[in-house]
């Protein structure tokens, strides 16, 4: 096994159904890792709908293109990771390319890359749910092939939250799947996505990132920074498994332990 001290992180977005929110999970996320002081890499596979990319068009959040469901496209990405060393890679894989990701990873043998010397990258699945059945299906797929030699965090996109006063969760499918089993068998981490309003995010689209805020008008402004504040706090309780700094509470628990010990 990798020293944990030397362990970096490659998470990828579960490749399942398109619209549930993944890409605005990758967005988030990347904000986040960039704003804690993450050496990040950031790798849109869509190659004809690259919205990740297009969202970090310029040079200084820049986010790489390529098809990694081609095995050229699979050389780059791993020809960056060995040239620039970051210590996390952030990777958006297409709507509706699970077998072909699977395929891939297979064919390069990425899920041993935890134990590689050189490239110690452990994978994180992430998957985005909404309350059907596709996403979650697609999800169990990808745990049933990686098992234990993976990390998954599943999260809620709270935008599917339906409002009502039904006892019943909207992630019922979800809850009362096998694959939820599975998760928790394997140690998933479960968090949220707060609900982005549907006006400030086609405010933002196609090409305005978390990191330029200050460019809307004041109400998007607010109520971005609203669900920033609360996506990375949702972020935190995964931090393990997304490359991000254990969360300052974490660190100062951890920090008295040592002290007392």
């Amino acid at each position: 096994m990798a020293n944990p001290t030397q362990q970096k992180h490659a998470v990828m977005l579960v490749p399942g159904k398109g619209g549930t929110g993944k890409t605005l999970l990758a967005r988030l996320l990347y904000y986040a890792l960039v704003e804690a002081g993450v050496k990040v890499i950031g790798f849109d596979s869509d190659t004809e709908n690259p919205e990740l990319a297009n969202y970090h068009a310029q040079q200084k959040y820049q986010v790489y293109t390529g098809n990694l469901l081609e095995i050229e496209g699979s050389h780059k990405l791993l020809e960056m990771l060995e040239k620039k060393k970051p210590d996390m890679a952030l990777i958006d894989m297409p709507a509706a390319s699970g077998h072909q990701t699977r395929d891939r990873m297979e064919h390069f043998n990425l899920l041993d890359l935890s134990e590689d010397k050189e490239m110690p990258y452990r994978f994180t699945f992430v998957c985005v749910l909404d309350i059907g059945a596709p996403s979650v299906h697609s999800f169990q797929d990808v745990m049933n092939f990686c098992g234990d030699r993976a990390d998954y965090v599943a999260v809620r996109n709270q935008f599917w939250e339906d409002g009502s006063s039904s006892e019943e969760s909207s992630f019922a499918i979800w809850e009362q799947s096998e694959a939820y089993k599975l998760f928790e068998s394997l140690k998933g981490i479960e968090i949220a996505m707060p609900a982005l309003d549907r006006l400030t995010f086609q405010q933002m689209h196609p090409s305005t990132n978390f990191f330029d805020v200050a460019k809307l008008t004041v109400g998007h402004r607010l109520i971005t920074q609203s669900f920033l504040r609360r996506g990375v706090a949702e972020l935190d309780y995964a931090a393990s498994y997304l490359g991000l700094p254990k969360p300052q509470a974490e660190r100062q628990t951890i920090a008295s332990a040592t002290e007392a010990a």
